[in-house]
C-alpha cells in the first residue's frame, strides 16, 4: 500500500545519509550516528481532517460539580503492602458520572475492585527507596474494545478477543519486565498474551528523586484507545524530608474528550484516510475539559496556598494553562523528574501530553467568595493551529473559589515561605550529568509522512517503525546526546523510557534547504553549508530540570543529554540489559499507536555499543 501511495503522492521524496565522525568536544571516544529521513509531501499549514470533525458534545455548564480526588494508597504503609506482599490493582468496565447533566459513562477504569474502580486511577503512594510490588490483573470482559480497534495497524491482535492491557509507569527507572513492554500486552485472566510478556506482577523499586509519575496502558497499536477510555492514574514518589517542607500536594489530572448525549464517548471511528486506515485518525481532540474525572468541574479553596500536581494526560492536546486573575501566577517548583533548584514564577504553563508541572498557587491574597478559572488556550494541532478555530468551552479548565469554611485541607501549605526556600538540600546526592561526558550524539529524524493533501498516513522515528530492528543500543553507566530533529510542522513529545535526562539545547534549521541536499547537519552554525539558522539556544524554561518527556519543536534540534544510570548517577539496582528492553515514542498517543515508537537496549556488551555508535541507516521502501 505504501509503494502504490507514493506512486500517485509524493510530491517531494528526499534521502540523506551522513556519518560525522568528529569526536564530541572532551570525549576522543564519540561519533556521531549516521541517519537517513525521507518525507512525503510537505506542507506549511496545519490540516484538520474530517476525522477530527467529530458532532459536538451535548451543552453542558460549567462549573456545576466539586472536583473530585481519586483515592490514595500509601503504597509504604502498615495499611498498604511491604516487602513481601503485593498490591493488586485490575482494570475493569465501569460506568462514572463525570457531569450532573450528562449520563453516566462507561469507561474502563483501574481500582482493586469493581466497586473502587475510578477514572482516574487511584492515586498510588510510593516512599523513596522503599520498593513496591503491585500485581496488574486484566478484568475487562468485552469481548470487543469499546471503540473501534483499526485492524490495519500492528496492534496486539489477540487470537481470542477481549480487551489487552499492559500498564506503563511512566517517569519510572524500573526493569523492563516491569516497564509495561508494549508487546508484554494481555487480555482478561492473561487468556492470551503479547511476545514479551512474563509476569503480571511488577516491582517498583522507588530509588529516584521524589516526583510525580503516571501510569497507563502501553499495548502496542491501543494505547490511544485504552487511555482514552479511562486507564490511567497519578504514581506520587515522596520522602520524608520533602515532607518537612511541602505537603504531597493535589493531583490534577486534566483530559479532554467528546461525548454523546447517552453519555458514552465519542472517540473517532472512521480514518483520516480510510483507504489507507479505515479508522485510525491523526490526532484526538475533545471539546469537552475534564480535571480528575469531572467536567468543568469547581474547586473550593481557603485563603492559602496550595501544592498542585498537573498532569497532561490528553491523547493529543497540548495545553497552555493560566489564571484569569492577573495579579496570579504559577510558582513552577517540579518537573517530570522532580523538584527543581529554584521556583520559578510563570504566568502560564506549557505541557506537552504526558508532562507534569509541580506548582504552588496562593489564593491568600483573594477576598473569601472570590473566583479564579484555569484557563487553556494551547492551539490544536500544536503549535501550528489557530486558536480561534477552537470549541469556545475548551479555554476553560477549572475554577477555584476561596471559601475561608469549606475549602479543601489537603495541599495546604502551613508556611508558604518554605515553598520559595532553594530547595536543592533535597537534590544533594544528585551527580551533574555533563555534556563532555557523552560518548556517542545521535541524529534522530521525528518524520511524518503525508499524502499530497497533507493527510498524515504514518509517523516514524529514524525513518524506522516499531518493528524495525534495535539500532540503539547504548551501554549502561555511559552517557550520550540524542538529537531530535523534527521534520514537520507540528511538536512531538519525545518520551524515553527508564531514564530521566536533561535539555542540552536547542537549534532551528531549514527544513527548505535540508530536504533539497543544498545543506548539512553537520555544519556549524554560521559555516557554508549549514542548514541552522541560528546558533544553538538554550531550553525554553518549561523544559529545564530532569525531564521524561521533551517537546520537539518543528523545524528544530532538539538535543537531550542522557545517562544510563540512575539519577544519582550510580548503576541501576537491577541488569537494564535484562528482559525486553525499553521503549522511546511519541506521546501524542495516536501518533504513537501508527508505529511512531522505536525499542531500545541497554547493554553491558561493548562490541553492541559499538555497532549502535556507527550504525547508519538505511532508505526504506515508500
Amino acid at each position: 500500500m505504501a509503494l502504490l501511495l507514493s506512486r500517485y503522492f509524493v510530491h517531494l521524496l528526499w534521502l540523506l545519509a551522513f556519518v560525522h565522525a568528529s569526536p564530541l568536544a572532551g570525549n576522543s571516544e564519540a561519533h556521531e550516528v549516521g541517519v537517513t529521513l525521507a518525507k512525503f509531501h510537505a506542507s506549511s499549514t496545519a490540516v484538520m481532517s474530517e476525522c477530527q470533525m467529530l458532532d459536538p458534545s451535548p451543552s453542558l455548564t460549567q462549573f456545576v460539580d466539586s472536583l473530585t480526588f481519586p483515592p490514595l494508597i500509601n503504597l509504604s504503609s502498615s495499611s498498604g503492602i511491604s516487602d513481601e506482599s503485593v498490591l493488586t490493582i485490575g482494570a475493569y468496565k465501569i460506568i462514572q458520572k463525570l457531569h450532573r447533566d450528562l449520563p453516566p459513562t462507561p469507561m474502563y477504569a483501574f481500582g482493586t475492585s469493581q466497586k473502587t474502580a475510578s477514572v482516574p486511577g487511584p492515586t498510588l503512594l510510593g516512599t523513596q527507596d522503599v520498593e513496591a510490588h503491585l500485581r496488574w490483573e486484566n478484568h475487562i470482559r468485552d469481548e470487543t474494545h469499546m471503540f473501534v480497534v483499526d485492524d490495519s495497524l500492528h496492534w496486539a491482535r489477540p487470537p481470542d478477543g477481549g480487551v489487552p492491557i499492559v500498564v506503563h509507569l511512566h517517569g519510572a527507572e524500573v526493569a523492563s519486565a516491569s516497564d509495561g513492554h508494549p508487546d508484554a500486552w494481555f487480555t482478561f485472566n492473561a487468556t492470551d498474551t503479547g511476545t514479551t510478556f512474563s509476569t503480571l506482577e511488577h516491582r517498583y523499586s522507588n530509588e529516584q528523586p521524589p516526583t510525580a509519575l503516571w501510569y497507563h496502558d502501553h499495548a502496542i497499536g491501543i494505547t490511544r484507545l485504552n487511555v482514552a477510555a479511562g486507564l490511567s492514574g497519578v504514581y506520587i514518589i515522596s520522602s520524608p524530608d520533602e515532607q518537612k517542607i511541602l505537603p504531597i500536594g493535589l493531583p490534577l489530572v486534566i483530559q479532554d474528550k467528546q461525548f454523546y448525549e447517552n453519555g458514552e464517548i465519542n472517540f473517532p471511528m472512521v480514518g483520516v484516510l480510510p483507504d489507507y486506515h479505515l479508522n485510525w485518525c491523526a490526532e484526538y481532540f475533545g471539546d469537552t475539559m475534564l480535571v480528575n474525572g469531572k467536567i468543568w468541574p469547581f474547586l473550593k479553596v481557603l485563603p492559602r496556598a496550595y501544592r498542585f500536581r498537573l498532569l497532561n494526560a490528553c491523547n493529543a492536546r497540548f495545553l497552555i494553562l493560566s489564571l484569569d486573575n492577573p495579579q496570579m501566577h504559577f510558582l513552577q517548583i517540579g518537573t517530570d523528574g522532580g523538584l527543581l533548584h529554584e521556583p520559578w514564577n510563570l504566568t502560564s504553563l506549557t505541557m506537552a501530553p504526558a508532562e507534569r508541572v509541580d506548582v504552588i498557587i496562593d489564593f491568600s491574597k483573594l477576598s473569601n467568595g472570590a473566583s479564579v478559572i484555569l484557563n487553556n488556550s494551547g492551539p490544536t494541532p500544536f503549535p501550528s493551529g489557530d486558536i480561534s478555530q477552537m470549541p469556545a468551552k475548551t479555554y476553560a479548565v477549572l475554577k477555584f473559589i476561596v471559601d475561608e469554611d469549606n475549602g479543601i485541607t489537603d495541599g495546604v501549605l502551613h508556611e508558604f515561605e518554605t515553598a520559595n526556600v532553594n530547595v536543592s538540600s533535597l537534590l544533594i546526592d544528585q551527580k551533574p550529568i555533563s555534556e563532555e561526558d557523552a560518548v556517542v550524539s545521535r541524529m534522530l529524524g521525528v518524520v511524518e509522512w503525508d499524502d499530497s493533501n497533507h493527510m498524515p498516513m504514518t509517523f516514524t522515528l529514524d525513518n524506522r517503525t516499531w518493528q524495525d530492528d534495535v539500532t540503539q543500543y547504548p551501554m549502561e553507566g555511559t552517557t550520550e546526546i540524542w538529537e531530535l530533529m523534527n521534520l514537520r510542522i507540528n511538536a512531538h513529545p519525545i518520551h524515553i523510557h527508564l531514564v530521566q535526562f536533561r535539555v542540552l539545547n536547542q537549534q532551528t534549521f531549514s527544513n527548505r534547504s535540508f530536504e533539497l541536499g543544498t545543506c548539512s547537519v553537520n555544519i556549524a552554525y554560521g559555516e557554508n553549508g549549514s542548514c541552522y539558522t541560528e546558533p544553538p539556544r538554550d531550553p525554553y524554561i518549561y523544559q529545564r530540570g530532569w525531564k521524561d518527556t521533551v517537546i520537539t519543536w518543528p523545524n528544530v534540534v532538539t538535543r537531550v543529554l542522557i545517562r544510563f544510570t540512575q539519577r544519582n548517577g550510580l548503576p541501576f539496582k537491577f541488569d537494564p540489559s535484562e528482559g525486553p528492553g525499553y521503549a522511546w515514542h511519541c506521546h501524542i498517543v495516536d501518533h504513537e499507536d501508527n508505529v511512531m515508537m522505536r525499542p531500545f537496549v541497554v547493554t553491558a556488551n561493548e562490541s553492541l555499543r559499538a555497532l549502535s555508535r556507527n550504525m547508519v541507516s538505511k532508505c526504506k521502501d515508500v
